[in-house]
């Protein structure tokens, strides 16, 4: 090629990279993904608990462990657009609470102490298990005791999270003996199972994850009856992210929500509750010691899971 001809090509080349420059420059530009700044994180609202029963606890947990990339913790807003509630949950005031127990772990520590329902009776502490409900005792009682000891109108029951790591079935088959339990000695109570709280991203452990926590939430919200006198509570669309994670602005240690959030727990199980007929003054009938227990094998069994890592001391109660 002559060096004529080669000059006249160079020149078109660079001529056509000039024209060209400013069109790639700005496409590439606008195709690039710029980081947008953190939202603002909102208190959370309560609202009433959402009416759609037929979404399956299965699709719940596909959903709630979808993750952030590694590392990356997204504050979001809470839920704050009512749902319609089922035709069987009204809202009420305080003094619906007047004749329920609280059964539950650290979490319902905290609603005792810091929430607003200070005249219903709780039987909770920090590190209780279903899998020892049997030999726990709070002030000197076990929750037999408890239950025999008056006539409630409502019962809430709020466990796992302490044996998370163990079996789940296992799990749920000892938490379905204690909710049988429960319907044996106060027939006439209304029984609240709340879904375990989801912890945040920086909360999931080896043995403690959401995913985890999904799936005996799962089991537990099997245990309801159709809404007769068994019904399950989600409180978790209040406190998540849109990931399915505790958002970490409303926990103190990745596990348990701040103090001035349990009065917007307690405002939410006001808007969810069921009428109930008023509870009778005297003491249950019943004078049996304890419901049958479980065979010898699975004495054996919850003896080897208690073997297994607990995550029994939650420390901000």
């Amino acid at each position: 090629m002559s060096k004529l001809k080669q000059c006249i090509y160079t020149l078109i080349l660079l001529v056509t990279c000039v024209v060209a420059s400013p069109f790639i420059y700005k496409q590439i530009w606008d195709s690039s993904n710029i980081k947008k700044p953190k939202a603002a994180v909102k208190e959370p609202t309560a609202v009433t608990q959402p009416a759609e029963t037929t979404t399956t606890a299965g699709q719940d947990v596909t959903s709630e462990t979808q993750t952030t990339s590694e590392g990356t913790e997204t504050a979001t807003e809470a839920p704050t657009e009512p749902a319609t509630p089922p035709s069987s949950f009204i809202e009420s005031g305080p003094e619906y609470f007047d004749d329920a127990l609280f059964i539950g772990d650290s979490r319902t520590v905290g609603i005792s102490l810091y929430g607003t329902l200070k005249n219903a009776d709780y039987f909770c502490d920090k590190g209780l298990m279903v899998a020892r409900i049997d030999e726990s005792t709070v002030d000197g009682m076990t929750v037999w005791d408890k239950l025999r000891k008056k006539q409630y109108a409502k019962i809430y029951v709020m466990l796992g999270i302490n044996e998370i790591g163990n079996d789940i079935e296992g799990t749920t088959a000892k938490y379905r003996r204690l909710v049988d339990g429960i319907r044996e000695i106060q027939k006439d109570a209304l029984i609240y199972l709340q879904a375990n709280l989801h912890v945040t991203t920086s909360g999931e452990t080896q043995y403690i994850t959401n995913e985890r926590i999904n799936a005996l939430n799962t089991n537990i919200q099997g245990m309801a009856d159709d809404n007769k006198k068994i019904y399950y509570l989600d409180v978790n669309p209040l406190f998540d992210d849109d990931y399915g994670y505790l958002t970490a602005e409303y926990a103190s240690d990745g596990v348990h929500v701040l103090a001035k959030y349990y009065t917007t727990w307690c405002e939410w199980l006001c808007m969810n509750t069921v009428a109930a007929a008023p509870a009778a003054t005297t003491a249950p009938a019943a004078t049996e010691d304890k419901p049958q227990t479980e065979s010898t094998s699975d004495t054996a069994e919850t003896t080897t899971q208690n073997k297994k890592p607990q995550n029994e001391e939650f420390s901000n109660l």
